[in-house]
């Protein structure tokens, strides 16, 4: 299938947001990024062979992810980025507001802070926690960081969808189950050590180092 034939007109696009694979939604942000970058390009359609060029998948594999959320694009011309790209940004939630805290303000924690793309995506930061003495009271991307004894008030208060967490592992159980009481709905967690939640909450744990053992087997690969 080429581009002649992949997509439809775009006034046609009826894209759906159902229940979407686990395996999708990790290479949705992917496509998004790629397609923004096309936008600043002024670039206005694409082929699935050429998004495959560029992001290292299959063509046929791109045509059956985006044929899960409905046909985007002009016939003979391919996707239409800017339709495509509207439907990503909707299909992956970064319409709706979505308020964050970060809990550990170390180094890991103050990067988090200081990220640009939350707001983007729909994120907004809106309080920073650490149980440092030294640490509270700093300021970071605006806001001050707070005794973390405050967080499950100021979660509860302050109706706080997400939080990151980034504190030492052998803290990471305590600050989740103290977080899920807090009434917290996703958890995107970098400490690297397995933590237990309720069914109910959505937990994304973040393993920095995968990317260095990745590279690591694959350097032992080439040397042989």
């Amino acid at each position: 299938m080429t581009a002649k034939n992949e997509s439809k007109n775009s006034d046609n696009a009826k894209p759906t947001v159902k229940e979407i694979p686990d395996k999708i939604v990790r290479r949705l942000p992917h496509y998004y990024v790629q397609l923004k970058n096309m936008l600043n390009k002024d670039v206005e359609y694409v082929s699935s062979e050429q998004l495959a060029s560029i992001m290292g998948y299959s063509s046929s594999l791109i045509r059956r992810d985006l044929s899960h959320f409905g046909q985007f694009g002009k016939k003979s011309y391919g996707y239409d980025i800017h339709c495509l790209y509207s439907n990503l940004h909707r299909i992956l939630g970064f319409n709706h507001e979505k308020s964050m805290v970060i809990i550990g303000a170390g180094f890991l924690g103050r990067a988090l802070a200081n990220n640009k793309s939350y707001e983007e995506r729909g994120y907004l930061l809106r309080g920073i926690f650490d149980k440092d003495p030294a640490i509270i009271g700093l300021e970071f991307n605006n806001l001050r960081v707070m005794d973390v004894e405050r967080a499950p008030e100021f979660i509860a208060e302050n109706n706080i969808d997400v939080a990151a967490l980034a504190v030492p592992a052998l803290e990471a159980q305590k600050t989740a189950d103290m977080l899920v009481k807090a009434g917290i709905k996703g958890i995107w967690d970098f400490t690297e050590t397995p933590v237990e939640v309720p069914e109910d909450i959505i937990l994304i744990e973040q393993n920095m180092n995968d990317g260095l053992c990745k590279i690591s087997c694959k350097l032992v690969q080439k040397s042989k």
